[in-house]
């Protein structure tokens, strides 16, 4: 390779790794600085792997991923609106997949994974001041969203179960830095455990219970690796026993009722699920199309909705109902994959820094999924592509770790 060459894959990789960066602190803030730096991102990549003359590494997430994209992108041709779909596909699922493997092939060692981590953290700082001073003074400083009229914090985000989502995708972060190989310096541990503590807070605050049982699930994961945090799991949930009684009666109603569907915006939601399960009902194999479940809503609506043409609530549904079983399985064997070989990994029980990095990955993605099954999450524009950039960094992750493992890394992961 002529020196030529290599200069301009100096710069094609610095302006990659710079995107990525940018994508991690915006990704609450600015969804055009996200868009843009992802493209920028995509295109770098592909100029690299044109360059080498080297194509994508072949793995079984990464072909079940391929699987997907082919998957949503047939479901264009047989759509119930030809033109969203075609939209859909190429402006969002396309995009958020391509920026998957810049992740996961660009996180490729552990300094810059440790920046991506400290990135994402610094971020999530001034989203838990923003948080805790809207609900003060119920203002968003950062965005200036405005006031719903109802004790819930949303920060930046346009609902609070999307800053919630945002929360419970970020925390497994800090509580991993904290009790894990990641840093020894105990004033920067100290740090760790006061801003899981302001997270915590804006989780609670922002009274959204697909993220309070995204919470649950992820804890649940890291405990079994991570015995001390079973300790402060159990304090965590004395300590809101015991508080409860001096919340905010709207925090303190949805928490004394976490199991109990009876307000008006939980049946809301079980009437749109029922739209969403006629939806798939009438095309059960291949769905009415990637990108149409708003388009059909209406059409599927057995009693009046007041609020508006919604999402279905329920990522899975949605899925399910817009590209049917063989779209919705298809992305089920992604998420079965990933939480295969990272767990696999982990049993081997070698805890470095990468060990530690998969774990809090695997764990933020689990929150993330349980979430999807309750919430729109999957299909905002930023935490959509968040996801696919945990995905990714998770996969960087499982090459770190088995390099340090001693594994064959080609092929299996």
């Amino acid at each position: 390779m002529n020196l030529e060459k290599t200069k301009v894959l100096k710069i094609l990789d610095r302006a990659i790794l710079f995107s990525l960066y940018v994508v991690a602190f915006e990704l609450p803030i600015s969804k055009g600085v996200i868009e843009s730096f992802s493209i920028l991102a995509i295109f770098c990549f592909i100029a690299v792997k044109i360059i080498k003359r080297e194509g994508i590494p072949g793995s079984h997430i990464n072909f079940s991923i391929f699987v997907y994209l082919l998957i949503c992108f047939l479901s264009i041709f047989i759509s119930s609106n030809f033109k969203i779909s075609f939209r859909t596909f190429f402006d969002k699922t396309l995009q958020n997949a391509a920026f998957f493997f810049v992740a996961s092939e660009w996180l490729n060692s552990e300094r810059r994974m440790r920046n991506f981590v400290y990135i994402l953290l610094a971020s999530s700082f001034f989203l838990g001041i923003d948080g805790i001073y809207q609900h003060f003074t119920h203002t968003d400083f950062i965005r200036h969203r405005p006031y719903f009229g109802i004790p819930r914090i949303h920060a930046t985000f346009g609902a609070p179960s999307d800053f919630g989502c945002y929360l419970s995708a970020v925390i497994p972060f800090t509580l991993i830095a904290f009790f894990g190989k990641f840093n020894d310096k105990k004033y920067l541990k100290f740090i760790f455990l006061c801003l899981f503590i302001l997270l915590f807070i804006c989780l609670m605050l922002t009274v959204s219970r697909g993220s309070w049982f995204a919470f649950i699930a992820f804890m649940l994961l890291i405990c079994i690796w991570i015995k001390a945090l079973g300790m402060l799991f159990l304090i965590i949930g004395l300590f809101i026993i015991i508080t409860q009684q001096f919340y905010d009666p709207y925090l303190r109603e949805r928490l004394t009722k976490f199991f109990i569907l009876e307000e008006q915006s939980s049946k809301d939601r079980l009437m749109i699920w029922g739209v969403a399960k006629n939806m798939f009902i009438s095309r059960p194999w291949v769905g009415v199309g990637i990108g149409t479940f708003m388009f059909n809503f209406d059409r599927f609506l057995t009693k009046v909705y007041p609020y508006g043409t919604p999402y279905a609530h329920n990522c899975y549904l949605q899925m399910a109902a817009e590209t049917g079983i063989i779209g919705l399985v298809s992305f089920l064997t992604i998420l079965a994959l990933f939480f295969y070989k990272g767990i696999k990994i982990l049993t081997n029980k070698k805890m470095s820094f990468s060990f530690y990095i998969l774990l809090a990955i695997l764990a933020s993605v689990l929150g993330y999924s349980v979430q999807m099954g309750l919430d729109t999450n999957f299909y905002s524009l930023d935490l959509g592509m968040l996801f696919w950039l945990l995905l990714g960094a998770g996969v960087a992750a499982m090459k770190l770790a088995s390099v340090v493992n001693s594994t064959n890394v080609k092929g299996d992961i």
